[in-house]
């Protein structure tokens, strides 16, 4: 995957070899048509140019469903994005959780991208014993609005490493949250292997209608992400999630409650004007509860997380 170029962007060179024609994509893939087609290609060959020539609008695509490369869409590139989530399974209760994002993106200048976007979530819960972490709820509800910043420190394709910095504001009824990204990403093999790690701070204040107070909780997380690209447009990777949760706020007193590690396999593809990602994490049998809080942890899995988080992602530039 190239900055300047998608996953199934043509080169646009007509080889002519004897009586044969050829005509190579972005991954090395040769194309060969018989001397019959010779004449038409090469007169139409400056026709499809501008059909078919490469696009940096992809510029900002994720072979991931959770980790952020550090490349942004160019200046002027709008995309839509649609996230869906779907969360199951915890000990003792039927638990159920879907959570959609509905965003669009806008490149302000090259290296400065903005987003808005509106998240929602439908959750069905029934307990079904002493243990259930949850009470029983059957709700549709929306969420919060969330805006997004992201600027581009070290560009990946012309500097040893890319390097973003991201920041997230959201709002809802009786919820806030702040949260800051620091963007890392490595490419190898002509960008066929993309390796990337994302260190996360989140802040959260939800109000306590009981108590008519907000109560404060922070996350720390770590994820990382390696992805292959396989064959044009399709990259296979796999990604490891860190998430770790406080009562309180990080820097200001806050308590360390529990960590959670998920991991699983990432396929991507990715065509000139869309593209698409799905991932599957579980969570790992590894989990901690610093606060030994009785019943936090069943067969090394954190009670109040999922066992199971499934991914998409769908981009499409506009």
């Amino acid at each position: 995957m190239n900055k300047d170029d998608g996953p199934l962007a043509l080169t646009l060179t007509l080889h002519v070899d004897n009586a044969s024609h050829y005509y190579s994509t972005k991954s090395g893939h040769k194309v060969r048509f018989s001397s019959n087609f010779g004449m038409f290609l090469s007169g139409a060959g400056a026709l499809l140019a501008p059909l078919l020539a490469p696009t940096s609008a992809l510029a900002d695509e994720s072979p991931f469903s959770s980790v952020y490369l550090t490349e942004v869409l160019p200046e002027g590139g709008v995309e839509f994005e649609q996230w869906a989530t779907w969360k199951w399974h915890k000990p003792q209760e039927r638990f159920y959780r879907f959570q959609g994002r509905t965003e669009i993106e806008y490149g302000v200048t090259n290296r400065f991208q903005i987003a808005g976007y509106l998240n929602y979530s439908r959750t069905k819960i029934v307990p079904r014993g002493p243990g259930a972490p949850d009470g029983p709820e059957d709700e549709t509800h929306f969420d919060d609005v969330s805006a997004e910043f992201i600027y581009q420190v070290m560009d990946p394709y012309t500097r040893p490493f890319g390097f973003a910095l991201y920041f997230e504001p959201s709002i809802g009824d009786g919820v806030r949250a702040l949260e800051f990204k620091g963007l890392f990403q490595k490419n190898f093999m002509e960008d066929r292997l993309i390796f990337a790690a994302n260190i996360n701070l989140e802040y959260e204040w939800e109000y306590d209608n009981g108590a008519g107070a907000w109560e404060h909780g922070s996350a720390v997380e770590l994820y990382l992400g390696g992805s292959y690209r396989v064959a044009p447009g399709w990259f296979l990777g796999a990604e490891f999630l860190t998430e770790m949760g406080f009562d309180g706020h990080v820097l200001g007193g806050a308590t360390h409650e529990e960590t959670a590690f998920y991991f699983g396999p990432a396929v991507h593809y990715a065509t000139q004007n869309w593209w698409a990602t799905l991932a599957v994490l579980p969570q790992l049998p590894w989990a901690g509860n610093p606060t030994n809080t009785p019943g936090a942890i069943s067969h090394g899995f954190l009670v109040g997380a999922e066992q199971m988080r499934v991914r998409f992602r769908l981009g499409v530039i506009l």
